[in-house]
């Protein structure tokens, strides 16, 4: 292993919940789209995981490579865990308009434990970034997803995000004009005085002491505000709150709403070209 970069990611099987019908939604192929075309013999990898996901999706015949490590964990063991379940169980009593984090029995455990991970992940290597397992599998507009796909799924991807890293100290995506609900908003900015420009929990990370002194706190965070609220809240808010309390430690590669997502990826390629992007349409 050289260089000391570490890759971490997460492959869980997600339990959705459609309609409160208790179906369940799964979909392999778009969970590892990405982080299976990723694994370059520079670097080392973890992946977090149950044996329940790690025996039903055949993971070690898929990622049968010596710097790959799998580890074990169980997401249901920490103590938030119960208070979770709680206001999950009463928003779907109450038939509220919920979305994924309410309707996804394990979703928040999984989400959450993304800065938990990458903080236990930081202290044997000089650089250490989480990528979502299926990081191209549905982002992106479907004008641009055919060409997004093997600029990602390539080393020079890999390459650019430790450059950026590299120049930072710690690097993020920003949704600029993402619409999150209305009270969960107000309530964020009345609790911790930042504007909510949605971090996604996709691509993160960067040297490994700051990755520790930026993601400090987060389960104080997500605990502040659950406590107060009674409302549950995904990682994605709780590194909003991080990164705009702490913006003297990152950058972020701005975009505006969800299918806009290309267009942070094509500023890390250093191949942005604002004279010529249109959302919907690749130009190249």
């Amino acid at each position: 292993m050289t260089n000391g970069i570490k890759i971490v990611s997460s492959i869980y099987e997600l339990n959705y919940v459609e309609q409160r019908n208790h179906e369940r939604y799964k979909n392999y192929p778009l969970l590892v789209a990405t982080i299976k075309n990723l694994i370059f013999p520079e670097f080392k990898y973890v992946i977090y995981t149950d044996k329940n996901s790690y025996e039903k999706f055949n993971l070690q015949q898929d990622f049968n490579f010596p710097n790959v490590e799998f580890k074990f964990k169980e997401l249901n063991t920490s103590e938030s865990c119960v208070l979770i379940d709680k206001i999950r169980m009463e928003e779907l009593s109450n038939g509220m308009n919920y979305d994924r984090i309410y309707c996804v029995n394990n979703y928040l455990e999984v989400v959450l434990n993304k800065l938990k991970f990458l903080i236990d992940e930081s202290f044997d290597c000089d650089k250490v970034f989480w990528v979502d397992a299926g990081l191209i599998g549905t982002s992106c507009h479907d004008g641009w997803r055919d060409y997004m796909a093997p600029l990602i799924n390539s080393k020079n991807f890999v390459d650019k995000v430790i450059e950026k890293i590299e120049n930072y100290g710690f690097i993020h995506l920003k949704g600029n004009r993402i619409d999150i609900n209305y009270e969960m908003a107000a309530r964020i900015v009345n609790l911790f005085g930042v504007d909510c420009k949605v971090v996604p929990g996709c691509l993160f990370g960067g040297k490994s002491e700051i990755v520790r002194e930026m993601l400090d706190g987060y389960m104080d965070i997500f605990n502040k505000y659950l406590e107060t609220n009674n409302q549950l809240i995904s990682e994605q808010e709780v590194l909003t709150i991080l990164t705009t309390t702490k913006k003297d430690l990152c950058h972020s590669f701005d975009f505006d709403d969800w299918t806009d997502l290309q267009k942070g990826f094509l500023k890390i390629l250093d191949i942005y070209d604002e004279s010529k992007y249109v959302k919907e349409k690749c130009y190249v």
